[in-house]
């Protein structure tokens, strides 16, 4: 089974080139398709932090993966499936971040922590809410603290 999705939004910010860290402070602007208008927004500063579901339009076909691989391609860590990390190398090209909402202008949210290049596009957004966070302790390999360390600082 194929399907088609069309982009929402494009992302705009000052990130032009792949890098896997350092993501924490970079601002960036969502402006809405030109099909959408401020209306499907309305409400959305309710909300202190959305889910924001993107294309890794600039992830190479020729790497995507489909089995197991050592994270950041490091052989310091241990081999795991591409659905046990979060690398952008993925069958479908999906990202999934959680943002902070700083602003909402008209089309436009002004976030902070996405971690989407320049053109990336945006294929939806959703408000966080408590109610949807995991509920116990969550659970992670040791060598994910590794590769987050500078991700966000």
């Amino acid at each position: 089974m194929e399907f088609t999705i069309k982009p929402i939004a494009f992302v705009r910010n000052i990130r032009k080139e792949i890098e896997d860290d350092h993501w924490g402070t970079v601002v960036s602007e969502i402006e809405l398709s030109k099909e959408f208008n401020e209306a499907s927004l309305q409400g959305i500063v309710d909300f202190s932090h959305l889910e924001v579901i993107f294309y890794f339009n600039r992830a190479s076909d020729n790497k995507i993966q489909r089995g197991a691989r050592h994270p950041r391609n490091n052989k310091a860590f241990p081999e795991v499936g591409i659905f046990a990390q979060r690398g952008k190398n993925r069958p479908n090209k999906l990202g999934l971040t959680t943002v902070e909402l700083l602003e909402h202008s008209g089309r436009v949210l002004i976030v902070k922590g996405l971690d989407a290049l320049d053109g990336t596009p945006v294929l939806d957004i959703k408000p966080v809410m408590k109610e949807f966070l995991p509920k116990g302790k969550v659970k992670q390999p040791d060598w994910s603290f590794a590769i987050m360390e500078k991700y966000w600082g």
